[in-house]
């Protein structure tokens, strides 16, 4: 598995790599992780960490891409080993996973999980890495939206989507929850312009204007944006609680101890892992009406939709879960009934099938009809 993104740096490319490996560990594969070094990242069986990871603000989100003196022949050395699959994440750019490819003989798929906020850089990815895209022999889209961002521009890919998946061993309503006396709305993401954290405060600031003391506020996570984030809330007397960055172990807890869940994302979304976790974690969802958000939230029956950027919009849909248990019980019970298609273990036997189908020859393919399972309402 290779992915310039991963722990200890947070985000969903994160989450996906370490539960699917872990899930085809559990299914009896040897599977290795190839990422870069982060300042503060720990030693872990398994992992190989090859060049320092940099990480640039650019269109809405941070891109990281891996680079130092020497890291191509350190990569070289990696590659001596032989494996039988090599799975990149994302090698489209001058990043690990385009590098991993090509000293890669093995048979080779990629997982795409991008979508884009502004400029779609395949316009670009197209004129530098067709060659390199002709290598892969299986190409995995996350969602019907991750999809259509790249068909356009690599048509001659062999293509199935595969959707991100949950621990509902981690994520699930039974266990420690935290102490609280008011109703709980909760984001979870990271601190910058494409995750909305200033949609959800700027609704807390509504909220709290027209009356609405009884219910708390938590933000989860880090970024660019959160010292601003925190000096907003102060300013405007939202009595909103931070925790920064939480271990994996704490934000399972988290969820569960919330009464209600927000995702106000502007775009670039093609899954949403957390809607997922939030779901097999009992809590109700509401989130933005973007591509690949609406392919996971149905509005009404396994969460609600507001519209995209649109701060009051978001706070009618939480004062509407505040004032109706009835529905916070319908939305929580229809979404951990949803979440279960998507636990990592079923996800892990269908991208065994892609590595064990025969990919016939990488000139001749024809593009494979690509869908869902069935289960999304």
């Amino acid at each position: 598995m290779v992915s310039d993104a991963y722990y200890p740096f947070p985000g969903g490319v994160s989450e996906h790599m370490y539960h699917l490996s872990k899930a085809l560990r559990e299914r009896g594969h040897v599977v290795k992780i190839l990422t870069a070094r982060y300042d503060g990242g720990e030693s872990e069986k398994d992992v190989i960490r090859v060049g320092r990871i940099n990480i640039l603000p650019l269109n809405f989100t941070q891109i990281t891409f891996t680079w130092e003196k020497g890291y191509r022949k350190k990569l070289r050395e990696v590659f001596k080993r032989s494996y039988d699959i090599v799975h990149t994440h994302g090698p489209l750019g001058h990043n690990l996973p385009y590098h991993a490819l090509m000293f890669s003989d093995s048979k080779n798929i990629a997982t795409f999980h991008t979508a884009f906020v502004g400029f779609n850089f395949y316009k670009l990815a197209r004129i530098f890495y067709k060659e390199s895209f002709k290598k892969l022999d299986r190409v995995i889209c996350v969602s019907k939206k991750a999809y259509r961002e790249i068909k356009k521009y690599f048509p001659f890919g062999n293509y199935v989507i595969i959707p991100n998946g949950v621990d509902t061993k981690r994520f699930n309503p039974e266990g420690k929850r935290i102490k609280k006396n008011n109703l709980i709305s909760l984001f979870v993401g990271r601190f910058e312009p494409r995750k909305g954290p200033f949609i959800f405060l700027k609704a807390i600031n509504i909220l709290r204007k027209k009356g609405y003391k009884d219910i708390d506020f938590w933000m989860v996570g880090k970024g660019p944006l959160l010292d601003n984030a925190k000096k907003f809330s102060q300013e405007n007397n939202l009595n909103v609680k931070f925790f920064g960055f939480v271990s994996t172990e704490e934000l399972p807890i988290i969820f569960r101890s919330a009464d209600i869940y927000v995702s106000p994302a502007i775009g670039g979304e093609t899954f949403g892992i957390v809607l997922i976790e939030a779901m097999a974690s009992g809590t109700p969802v509401i989130c933005s009406d973007i591509e690949g958000y609406n392919e996971v939230v149905k509005h009404g029956i396994n969460g609600l939709l507001f519209k995209n950027k649109n701060e009051n919009d978001l706070a009618e849909k939480i004062e509407i879960l505040i004032s109706d248990e009835n529905l916070r019980e319908k939305l929580k019970e229809k979404g951990l009934e949803f979440s279960k298609n998507f636990d990592w273990i079923k996800i892990a036997e269908r991208v065994e099938k892609v590595y064990g189908s025969g990919c016939g020859n990488r000139d001749q393919r024809k593009l494979f009809n690509p869908d869902f399972p069935n289960c999304f309402y």
